[in-house]
C-alpha cells in the first residue's frame, strides 16, 4: 500500500481512515498553519467507499495515511438476491463467481437498475457490471444494461 500524508491530498484522491479502517473519497481538503501552541491542521471532507455517509476529519497536516489499491474489475450478472441484497457475478477475467453487496442507496440509478432487471431476466446473461474491489471488498459501482 502506499503513503502519502494529509495536507497532500487532493479532491478525488482516495485513502484509509486510521480510525475505522474504511476507504475514503476526498471531496476537499482545507490547510490552517500552525498556531502559537499547535501544528498545521487539514480538514478533510469525504465520503466512505461502502457507507456512501459524509464525513469531517481533522488531522495534523503531516499524518501519513495509507492509499488503498483499487482493482477495477468487469463481470457477468448471474443472479440477483432481493433478500441479502447481493447480486452474483462471474467475473470476465478469471471466471470466478461471487457475491457482491450491491448499493445500499435506494435512490441511486444502479440501484433502480436491479429493480428493473429483476423484471425482466431474459437478459441478464448480457448484462455487464462494473466492480470495485478495495481492502478486499468489492462493490458495485456500474450496471450496463445491452442495447
Amino acid at each position: 500500500m502506499a503513503r502519502k500524508s494529509a495536507n497532500n491530498l487532493k479532491k478525488g484522491n482516495y485513502f484509509i481512515n486510521p480510525d475505522d479502517g474504511e476507504p475514503y473519497l476526498v471531496l476537499s481538503n482545507d490547510h490552517s498553519k500552525s498556531g502559537k501552541h499547535g501544528h498545521a491542521k487539514s480538514r478533510i471532507g469525504c465520503v466512505g467507499l461502502f457507507t456512501g455517509k459524509k464525513k469531517s476529519l481533522t488531522m495534523t497536516a503531516d499524518t501519513t495515511l495509507d492509499i488503498p489499491e483499487i482493482q477495477k474489475r468487469q463481470g457477468q450478472l448471474i443472479d440477483i438476491n432481493e433478500n441479502d441484497r447481493t447480486v452474483q457475478v462471474m467475473d470476465l477475467e478469471t471466471y470466478e463467481t461471487f457475491d457482491i453487496a450491491y448499493p445500499l442507496d435506494e435512490e441511486d440509478s444502479e440501484t433502480s437498475k436491479l429493480h428493473d432487471l429483476l423484471d425482466d431476466r431474459s437478459i441478464w446473461g448480457d448484462v455487464t457490471v462494473e466492480f470495485w474491489t478495495v481492502v478486499g471488498r468489492s462493490f458495485v459501482t456500474r450496471i450496463v444494461l445491452p442495447k
